[in-house]
């Protein structure tokens, strides 16, 4: 338990140097302070056909947030030292006199209790060093050969990651996590007869199995053979789309974004003054919970130390909540959900954001199994090309999978050459009537195969 103890030591430091900092408030002028400090050592290792590179390194860093009655300023310095992080406060300060009020801002966080089980942790990925890193490529590229002959392009980037934050305010707040995380990600061409073929599959994980991290080749050579023989979409289409997993999870964001506490006050959400109201099909159910044991995000607590939890997004089709960090929440007179999080680390304010978006399943049923629901339709797997250019309040939404699969008459008939599909975002949320229960984690939580009744293909 050696990493354990180590961790332990990084975070303490880090709510030692936050509270010792946070002392100072009112003599270097501010009402109040609030420090984000992160500690971040990272191993990468890529690889691209045959030679493979590794790069190791350590983030540090603060997070410097300043409040002057209703006037808050932000900055961030890369650096540790008690000194440089009083002058990063300092200029918070300016910035905040400058800026003027902000007449929505009523205070930093007050503590709140309930924090649970934190410091999700991995004494394998802890101790994962650059050979041992580099070891486990070389072992997915030789299985990847093994299994596929005619490979002609193998690109594999994997890194593992161990992180501890601490949130530290003159308000009384004084608590962080730690923890560690493993991915890996693999791309392959294979070339035969003049044709080719591509695949794909990732692994993400908070415990580290080598089981399934060997489950990646399997998967992508699969994918890859099948693309040999993919043939184009006769002509375009309505029909049922069964969603896997990586492509929902890429085409989640545009919900989170609506339920985002923020955009809805900003007036910048579909979700405006849809509590209680119908926003999905009956037979979608959705929670963001900070707290669950293998996913990505659980942390002890948020991005301004409010503990994390679970709740209900939409139920039944119904939007039940919004998501809420501190600012939004103290705007409605009512208490954070524990949705504060800082996308692009301590360099950024705090925002309403997920944690782990999980999709509760309607039926014991696989990928294999949702395909035998549909008699006309396209399995959209892989990746989902142009996720990031759907228009979160228009809804318009064109994706295109390089991997899809036509299905016929409950079963695959043939592998398709890039095929897109087209559908209102909102519209599609209503068209979800089977969700499935074979799982994988995701970047943005834990996602199932799904069926989407009548989308557009061509």
């Amino acid at each position: 338990m050696v990493g354990v103890f180590d961790m332990e030591d990084i975070l303490n430091e880090l709510i030692s140097i936050g509270e010792k900092v946070a002392l100072k408030a009112k003599e270097i002028g501010a009402d109040d302070i609030e420090l984000y400090l992160v500690h971040n050592e990272v191993l990468n290792a890529r690889l691209i056909t045959n030679y493979v590179t590794t790069q190791a390194g350590i983030e540090v860093g603060v997070g410097v947030r300043v409040a002057i009655g209703k006037n808050v300023g932000f900055a961030s310095v890369s650096s540790l030292e008690q000194d440089k992080i009083i002058e990063t406060a300092k200029m918070a300060i300016k910035i905040a006199k400058a800026k003027g009020e902000d007449p929505n801002f009523n205070h930093l966080p007050d503590p709140v209790a309930g924090y649970g089980m934190g410091g999700i942790f991995d004494e394998d990925i802890y101790m994962m060093d650059p050979y041992e890193l580099s070891q486990k490529v070389q072992d997915l590229v030789k299985k990847a050969r093994d299994l596929e002959e005619d490979i002609k392009k193998l690109d594999i980037f994997a890194t593992r990651s161990n992180a501890a934050f601490a949130v530290v305010n003159s308000r009384g707040i004084s608590i962080g996590d730690y923890g560690s995380v493993f991915f890996t990600w693999m791309d392959i061409n294979v070339v035969k007869n003049g044709k080719t073929g591509k695949g794909m599959d990732a692994y993400i994980t908070r415990k580290f199995k080598i089981d399934d991290l060997m489950k990646v080749p399997e998967v992508a050579t699969r994918m890859a053979r099948e693309g040999l023989k993919a043939v184009k979409l006769k002509e375009p289409f309505v029909g049922d789309a069964v969603i896997g997993p990586f492509v929902m999870d890429s085409i989640i964001w545009p919900l989170w974004y609506n339920a985002s506490a923020l955009n809805v006050q900003e007036k910048r959400s579909r979700f405006v003054g849809m509590l209680g109201k119908e926003v999905a099909n009956k037979a979608f159910t959705i929670y963001d919970d900070g707290t669950l044991p293998e996913g990505i995000m659980t942390k002890k607590c948020d991005a301004e130390g409010i503990p994390t939890m679970k709740k209900t997004i939409i139920e039944n089709g119904i939007l039940k909540t919004y998501l809420y960090d501190t600012y939004t929440a103290y705007r409605e007179n009512r208490e954070s959900t524990g949705n504060a999080i800082r996308r692009g680390g301590y360099r950024n304010q705090p925002q309403p954001g997920p944690t782990n978006l999980v999709i509760e399943s309607t039926a014991n049923k696989s990928l294999v199994d949702l395909i035998g629901e549909v008699d006309k339709g396209v399995l959209l797997r892989g990746e989902a090309m142009g996720a990031h250019t759907i228009n979160p309040i228009k809804g318009t939404m064109g994706i295109t999978c390089l991997n899809a699969l036509y299905i016929e008459n409950g079963d695959v008939a043939y592998p398709l050459k890039a095929v897109a599909m087209s559908e209102d975002y909102f519209n599609f949320l209503k068209k979800i009537e089977i969700v499935g229960s074979e799982y994988r984690i995701t970047f943005n939580g834990k996602m199932p195969p799904l069926i989407v009744r009548n989308v557009n293909f061509g």
